[in-house]
């Protein structure tokens, strides 16, 4: 008996049916018959449904869901229009730093066509191309070194519609681009070499006839950077600079400290001429020094200049420059025509609006300024006691300020109070301190603002400056000034005289006030 392993046929696909058919099962062989040539088949896979015995089950699925389909992208459908071959260019792999052209592909073209393309280039490109790389730097020096673009320069400013009164603002600005291309240019240089070459072209500039605001403006550009990057030597370095490129002005900046006050009266015109003079310095000033775009003393580099500029001429003078101060900020009048500046103005007037405070914002943001200077930059002189002198000085020039518009002038910037409180209070003058924090809160009331959000903070900040038994005194000052006022009210009005606005606004600060207790 054979008792080798029976060989098996697999007749797995429906095209191999026809070959299991000429071999059909044969039935179960005897115990007795051999085994050499039995054939076993495989067992069919079939179900038997109602459709007929022989179809074929279908598949089980392996997941959970709807049957399971190739995106599209995998399979796409073809195409019936067969495109021409298409030729990919593959991209080029970056060079190393050693096979890299210092010109890029400027590299390529000859020396004197790389010139005609910088004589063509406009200023604020140049001082881009100048950033790229070493050698552009070194190239876009050595033509600013030329005689063509000092021409170049000098044609621009005669061709310029820029004037005095009329300068492009913005970046755009022909001298704006010109400052900027100077400070990249120099921007890896020492500091010196960099101030000597905006001084070069800054002189370059003054004598062919260009204006002062566009002077200004290329200073402005060449300093600007974060408050927190900006150093105030380099601020008083550029402003000496200036003094030496033009040359009177601050001899003109200094006879105003010294100009007698009988010359500023509008009453005597004989000194008209003294009056246009100081008008026209005025703008020059400005337009040199404060001309980042805003009149705005405090905003942006406006604020370190005019630091700079107050510093220069306290140091040259020994004394606090308060005639300087009125020059660049206080109100004008129109006299016959023409715009004049008006020194007299805020000691005769008394605020009562909020409109009437215009007058008063330039010099509140500017005595800020200063103030903000510090905090940036403890090296500047302008301590809170060295403020608070230079606030005396200002509101009492050339008579005191009434009580309203000296209050005024720290209740625009909530800062300057605690300045002014807290000074008289270590002075032993508890009765003004007192009489300010009450003619504050009755200016607030009247302007219908926030009497107890405005005063929150300034109190707070006079609360931490003041031991606990000036903190009682100052509340009980407070409270004798309110009913000052009520007595005062009622002797020049009458017993049934309206005096609603004096107790509303007392009700609005005493929860304030409470802090100091």
């Amino acid at each position: 008996m054979n008792s080798s392993t029976p060989k098996r046929t697999y007749f797995l696909r429906s095209t191999d049916r026809a070959a299991a058919q000429a071999f059909p099962t044969p039935k179960k062989p005897s115990s007795t018959a051999t085994d050499k040539n039995v054939r076993i088949s495989l067992r069919k896979r079939n179900t038997p449904t109602e459709g007929g015995r022989g179809q074929k089950r279908q598949r089980t699925q392996q997941s959970h869901g709807p049957p399971f389909k190739s995106p599209e992208c995998i399979n796409p459908p073809k195409k019936t229009v067969i495109e021409e071959q298409r030729v990919i260019v593959s991209l080029p792999a970056r060079m190393s730093l050693e096979m890299e052209t210092p010109f890029g592909n400027f590299g390529k073209l000859p020396t004197d066509v790389v010139i005609q393309i910088l004589t063509r280039t406009p200023y604020n490109l140049l001082g881009r191309m100048s950033m790229t790389s070493t050698s552009w730097n070194r190239t876009v020096v050595s033509y600013m070194k030329t005689g063509s673009f000092r021409l170049r320069w000098i044609t621009d400013i005669e061709n310029s519609q820029d004037s005095f009164n009329n300068v492009t603002p913005g970046s755009d600005s022909l001298y704006f681009a010109m400052g900027a291309l100077i400070k990249f240019i120099t921007a890896n240089d020492k500091w010196s070499t960099r101030l000597h070459c905006l001084r070069t072209f800054l002189a370059l500039s003054y004598e062919v006839g260009a204006p002062i605001a566009g002077l200004g403006k290329m200073i402005n550009a060449f300093a600007i950077r974060p408050d927190e990057e900006v150093m105030m030597d380099q601020i008083d370095d550029i402003v000496d600079m200036v003094f030496s490129v033009v040359g009177s002005l601050k001899d003109e900046l200094n006879s105003v400290l010294v100009r007698p006050d009988v010359e500023r009266q509008l009453e005597n015109r004989d000194n008209l001429h003294v009056w246009f003079y100081e008008i026209e310095l005025r703008r020059r000033t400005l337009a040199l020094f404060l001309n980042n775009g805003t009149t705005d003393p405090a905003l942006g580099l406006n604020k370190y200049f005019l630091s700079s500029l107050m510093k220069i001429f306290k140091d040259l003078r020994g004394a606090m420059p308060t005639a300087l101060f009125y020059l660049l900020f206080s109100p004008t009048i129109f006299h016959e025509n023409e715009e004049v500046i008006d020194f007299h103005r805020l000691s005769q007037i008394s605020v009562l609006d909020m409109e009437d405070t215009v007058e008063l914002k330039q010099f509140t943001r500017a005595i800020y300024a200063l103030l903000r200077c510090k905090q940036l930059d403890n090296s500047v002189p302008w301590s809170k006691n060295t403020v608070f002198n230079l606030m005396e000085e200002i509101t009492t020039y050339p008579n005191p300020w009434s009580m309203n518009t000296f209050v005024s002038l720290h209740v625009l910037e909530p800062e300057l109070v605690p300045i002014g409180v807290v000074a008289r209070m270590n002075r032993n003058h508890e009765d003004e301190a007192g009489d300010m924090i009450c003619t504050m809160k009755m200016l607030l009331h009247r302007w219908n603002m926030d009497v107890q959000g405005v005063m929150e903070n300034a109190i707070e900040a006079i609360k931490a400056a003041l031991r606990p038994i000036q903190r009682r005194t100052l509340f009980d000052r407070c409270w004798d000034w309110h009913q000052r006022n009520i007595d005062d009210l009622r002797v020049r009005f009458g017993p049934y005289s309206d005096i609603r606005a004096e107790i509303e606004s007392q009700i609005e600060v005493m929860p304030v006030l409470m802090k100091l207790l």
